[in-house]
């Protein structure tokens, strides 16, 4: 197929696509995880989170930082987004094999139990798959729904690989194995549909080009990750697999609304990119609006999941995983505000001060880290939770400062609505929680928000029309 060298979607309708593949396979994704929480038992299911901690880690902060400047090349140069790509992906693999290096190195000097260093050394086989997703570049030519054929192909095989091999605590070992296979799936489709037969050949002088300009933006990344996963390892070595595994199937939850909240970031960051030619004041009426589609989706989950965080926890994983509902309130919260700042990262990269993204980021993972080591002894699971939600308050904070003095002024009166309507919601479910099925109070919690929020005239009627894009 052709890549269309102009995006052809509003972000409404781009999000509309991206979202309803989303659905389906996160719902196949959810139910992998389910499966896979009930027949491994919180123990082995705590080793698989540390593995995935762990490598995710490396993942993100060698590939995605690289991934977001590559992208923003794309939506700038369309016309030559296939080179870009092929130059931009030969770098990533090379990262991506010297990074399953040294997890190698790591496992076999570090990790005792051999239990979890092979799940360590299988898990690390996920970064050459991620390094051959292409799905970043379909989000800088405003493509998104493309990426859905993709993460549907990957979810549901992963789902179909857990159904039919895992059966036991015992077949741990098969589940990396079986997330490797269904993500470079997923990948090979994704590059097939963009290149076809015709593949450029690829400069490595090129791709690291690109990757000396995403300096700032890994580091950032590096350090956003931190926040993520300093906590699981921290438990991982302090605390009991139980304990991970209580904390990674919250965790499982709440990376669900995460990805939720990145795909109403993604689908305006080439409007942002383009209103950014014309200079800061610019920025602000898209990041408005970018704004506004963030809280209307991602604050009522975010409160909907806080009332019912134990049925919810009981229901999707197994009654032994409701000990982890007070550590999944506090994360949830750090998830809201995690989606509203995270709408300014567009932003940092579009107005290319990603060297002070990066200092922001230091700064929320610097809190993180020192206050997990004086959490976590104490308090446990809520104490990881409670250093994430501060990390995440200061980055918020520091953000809005940020970018205001850069003169991106976004309106925060588009987020009140959907704020208000959510925390009616919350109370209103607040009495029935524990009374009836969780699954009746979902429906019964989506229908009041939207109920309330048509009520309050809460659906920004700016989204029926396209993004002007402004041009050079």
């Amino acid at each position: 197929m052709n890549v269309p060298a102009t995006p052809a979607r509003g972000p409404l309708s781009n999000f509309i696509a991206i979202g309803t593949s989303e659905i389906f396979a996160r719902a196949a994704g959810f139910a992998a995880t389910a499966l896979l929480a009930r027949r491994l038992g919180v123990d082995a299911f705590g080793i698989l989170g540390l593995a995935t901690a762990t490598v995710g880690y490396l993942g993100v902060a060698l590939l995605a930082g690289f991934g977001v400047i590559s992208a923003r090349e794309v939506a700038r140069n369309p016309d030559g987004a296939k080179g870009i790509i092929a130059d931009a992906t030969i770098v990533r693999i090379i990262l991506a094999l010297c990074a399953v290096g040294a997890v190698a190195a790591f496992a076999f000097g570090f990790v005792d139990s051999p239990v979890r260093r092979l799940v360590l050394l299988l898990t690390s086989l996920s970064l050459i798959p991620f390094a051959l997703d292409t799905s970043w570049a379909y989000r800088g030519l405003g493509r998104n729904h493309i990426i859905g054929i993709g993460l549907l192909a990957a979810q549901f095989l992963y789902l179909a690989g857990s159904f039919v091999l895992v059966r036991s605590s015992g077949d741990l070992q098969r589940v990396p194995v079986i997330q490797f296979v269904s993500e470079l799936v997923a990948a090979g489709i994704l590059l097939s549909m963009l290149f076809a037969r015709n593949i450029p050949r690829p400069s490595i002088a090129r791709g690291m080009e690109l990757l000396n300009q995403s300096g700032y933006t890994t580091l950032g990344r590096l350090l956003r990750a931190a926040i993520v996963t300093f906590d699981v390892i921290l438990l991982g070595m302090i605390a009991s697999d139980r304990d991970v595994g209580l904390y990674s199937a919250a965790y499982r939850v709440c990376f669900l609304v995460v990805t939720i909240a990145v795909a109403t970031h993604a689908v305006f960051m080439p409007a942002i990119i383009r209103a950014a030619f014309a200079g800061a004041a610019a920025v602000g009426p898209v990041v408005s609006r970018s704004l506004a589609l963030t809280s209307a989706v991602v604050l009522p989950i975010a409160a909907g999941g806080i009332v019912l965080a134990a049925p919810l926890l009981a229901f999707l994983f197994g009654s032994e995983y409701a000990g982890g509902a007070r550590a999944f309130q506090i994360l949830l919260g750090s998830i809201a505000l995690l989606a509203i700042h995270g709408a300014g990262h567009n932003v940092f990269v579009a107005l290319q001060r990603n060297g002070m993204e990066a200092a922001i980021f230091a700064a929320g993972a610097a809190l993180n880290i020192a206050l997990n080591l004086v959490f976590i002894p104490r308090y446990g699971l809520v104490g990881a939770a409670a250093a994430t939600l501060a990390a995440e308050a200061l980055i918020l904070v520091s953000s809005a400062i940020f970018l205001r003095s850069c003169g991106v002024r976004p309106r925060a009166a588009s987020m009140v609505r959907p704020l208000v309507s959510a925390i009616v919601m919350g109370g209103l479910l607040y009495p029935m929680a524990g009374r009836f099925h969780v699954i009746l109070l979902v429906v019964a919690g989506g229908l009041i928000y939207a109920g309330l929020l048509a009520l309050m005239d809460g659906f920004p009627k700016e989204f029926r029309e396209p993004v002007a894009t402004i041009h050079t």
